[in-house]
C-alpha cells in the first residue's frame, strides 16, 4: 500500500497472474491499456443490454401469467434465461411456474442451478422443500427447510414446512413449536394462523383454536383454499363445547367450500339435529344417505328425526349409476 502522499502507479492494477502462477509484467503498453479499456466498456455495454432484454422478457412473462397464458409465460421466462443464464431470480420464477404445470423434474433442476448460482439465497431451498414435501419425500424436504432456516431463521415458509413435517411424523409438540415460532414473526399470516389452529384442535385444545379460527373466518377471502376447512374446524370446536347452534352455522358454512363426503353430511345433520334445526338436519341427512347408502348411523339418525317430528322420512339410498338419478328406496 502506498504511504500517505505517495502516488500509486495505477498500471499495477492490471498486473494479473497467468495460468502458470507467474506474475505478468507490471508495466503495460499504454496502447494495450486503451484497447483493454475499450473492450471492457463494450463488454459491459453488451452485458447491460442483454440484462435489459432479459428484464423485459420477465416483465412480459409476468403479464402473460396474470392473463392466464401460462404457456407463453413459460416460454418468455425460458427466453429470459437464455439471454441471461446467471439470473437466479428468473430461475426461481420459472421453477414455480413449472411446478404448477406439473413439470416437477424440470423445476427441481432449475432450483438446483439457482442454489449453485446464488448459494446465499434461501428461497430455492424453501421451494425445493415444498416440492419434496408434496411428493412425500420428507427427509429431503426437512434437509432443505433446515438449510433455508440456517440462512434465515425467520423464514416463514420454512418454519411452516418444518411444522407440517413434524405433524406428519406424529410429533405434535414440535409441530406447535414451529407454528408458534412462525406466528411470532408474522402474526397476521393466514397460513400460519390456520396451521397453528388446526394443530391446536388436533392436540385437543379446541378452546384455544376457536378464537384463531374465528378471526380467520371473519376474513374468509384471506384464507384462500383453507376457508372451508377453517369454518369446519371452527364448527367442531363449538361442537366440543356443545354450542350446537354456532357449531351448526359454522359447519354449514364450511361444508359448501370443501370436498364433503357422506361422513361430513352425517356429522352436520347430527349437529343440526342437536341445535333444533330439524329441517336443515333432514336435508343434510338426505345428502349423507345419497353419498353413503347403507350406513347404520344414518338410519339411526333418521329414526331420531322421525321421533322428533312425528313425520315419516324417506331417505335417498344412493345414485343409480345407469340412470344417473337417485335410486328410489326399497
Amino acid at each position: 500500500m502506498a504511504h500517505h502522499g505517495e502516488k500509486t502507479d495505477w498500471r499495477r492494477a492490471l498486473c494479473l497472474r497467468s495460468s502458470s502462477g507467474r506474475p505478468c509484467p507490471a508495466l503495460v503498453c499504454p496502447a494495450l491499456v486503451c484497447l483493454a479499456l475499450v473492450a471492457g466498456c463494450q463488454w459491459r455495454t453488451g452485458r447491460d443490454t442483454t440484462h435489459q432484454e432479459a428484464g423485459k422478457l420477465v416483465d412480459q412473462a409476468q403479464s402473460a401469467a396474470s392473463e392466464g397464458d401460462i404457456e407463453r409465460a413459460q416460454q418468455l421466462l425460458l427466453a429470459a434465461l437464455a439471454a441471461n443464464p446467471e439470473d437466479s431470480e428468473t430461475r426461481l420464477q420459472l421453477s414455480e411456474l413449472l411446478q404448477d404445470q406439473g413439470s416437477v423434474p424440470a423445476a427441481i433442476e432449475h432450483l438446483r442451478q439457482a442454489i449453485e448460482q446464488n448459494p446465499d439465497d434461501p428461497r430455492a431451498h424453501v421451494l425445493l422443500a415444498q416440492i419434496y414435501f408434496e411428493q412425500k419425500q420428507d427427509e429431503a424436504a426437512r434437509q432443505h427447510a433446515d438449510l433455508a432456516l440456517r440462512q434465515d431463521p425467520h423464514l416463514l415458509q420454512a418454519l411452516l414446512l418444518q411444522g407440517q413435517l413434524a405433524d406428519r411424523r406424529g410429533d405434535a409438540n414440535l409441530a406447535l413449536h414451529y407454528f408458534f415460532e412462525a406466528i411470532s414473526f408474522d402474526s397476521h399470516d393466514p397460513q400460519a394462523q390456520f396451521l397453528t389452529a388446526r394443530q391446536l384442535y388436533r392436540s385437543g385444545a379446541g378452546d384455544q383454536a376457536a378464537p384463531m379460527l374465528r378471526r380467520l373466518t371473519e376474513n374468509a377471502p384471506a384464507c384462500g383454499e383453507n376457508a372451508g376447512e377453517a369454518w369446519w374446524l371452527l364448527g367442531r370446536c363449538y361442537r366440543q363445547q356443545q354450542r350446537w347452534k354456532e357449531a351448526a352455522e359454522a359447519m354449514a358454512s364450511g361444508i359448501e367450500l370443501r370436498a364433503a363426503q357422506a361422513a361430513d353430511w352425517k356429522e352436520l345433520a347430527d349437529v343440526q339435529f342437536r341445535a333444533g334445526d330439524l329441517t336443515a338436519a333432514r336435508s343434510s341427512l338426505q345428502m349423507a344417505a345419497r353419498l353413503g347408502p347403507g350406513d347404520p348411523d344414518i338410519e339411526s339418525l333418521r329414526q331420531k328425526l322421525e321421533a322428533a317430528t312425528a313425520t315419516p322420512i324417506r331417505l335417498t339410498r344412493g345414485v343409480d349409476p345407469a340412470a344417473g338419478e337417485p335410486a328410489e328406496p326399497r
